[in-house]
C-alpha cells in the first residue's frame, strides 16, 4: 500500500482482517499509514498509524538509525542511512506491540519510529513512513528495504531475494 485512503469503512477492515488472518502480508509505505477518521482502527492492523489532525510532519534531511541490525529486512545494512524525506509523528498505537526496525534520530527532540513490523494473526505487516519523495524510493538501500520487506511479509528467505546485501 502507497496510498492515503480518504475511505477506510469497517467494510475494508473487514477484507484486510480476513486477508491477514488467512497469512497475507501487507507493506505499507508512507501515506498509507494515515487514516482519516479512526486512525486507531488502522493500527490495530497495521501497529501504528498517522491522523492528519493531530500527526506532524516536516520534510528535512534525517538520520534513519537501523533499531534492529539482525533482522531479516534490515540484516547487513549500514547502521545510519541518510534520507530528505518526510517524516511523520507521533503515531497512533501502541509501540510495545510492533517491532522497531529503524528510527528517525533526534526529531523535535525525540528519536521517532520510521519502519516496523507487525503480525496479526497469522497475517504480517512491514510499515515505513519513509517513502515521500521518488528519489527515495530510487534510493538502492530504501529498494532493498522495500524488496526484503516483501519476502519477508510474503513469509520468504530475503538473503535469496538479494543475497548480495548479505554476504558477509
Amino acid at each position: 500500500f502507497y496510498y492515503w485512503n480518504h475511505d477506510w469503512s469497517d467494510a475494508r477492515y473487514a477484507e484486510l482482517d480476513a486477508f491477514q488472518a488467512r497469512g497475507g502480508g501487507v507493506v505499507i509505505l508512507h501515506s498509507a499509514t494515515i487514516e482519516d477518521r479512526a486512525p486507531a482502527k488502522l493500527a490495530e492492523r497495521i501497529g501504528l498509524a498517522a491522523q492528519p489532525r493531530t500527526v506532524k510532519y516536516r520534510h528535512m534531511p534525517f538520520t534513519l538509525k537501523i533499531a534492529d541490525p539482525a533482522h531479516p529486512i534490515t540484516a547487513n545494512l549500514p547502521h545510519e542511512i541518510s534520507f530528505l524525506d518526510e517524516p511523520y509523528w507521533p503515531m497512533i498505537g501502541d509501540l510495545n506491540q510492533v517491532h522497531l526496525l529503524a528510527t528517525a534520530l533526534d526529531i523535535d527532540g525525540k528519536d521517532r519510529p520510521m519502519m516496523w513490523t507487525f503480525e496479526k494473526q497469522r497475517g504480517r505487516v512491514f510499515a515505513s513512513i519513509t517513502g515521500h519523495y521518488t528519489w527515495t524510493l530510487d534510493d538502492p538501500l530504501f529498494r532493498a528495504i522495500v524488496l526484503r520487506a516483501i519476502a519477508w511479509a510474503a513469509r520468504k528467505n530475503p538473503a535469496a531475494l538479494l543475497p548480495a546485501l548479505h554476504a558477509k
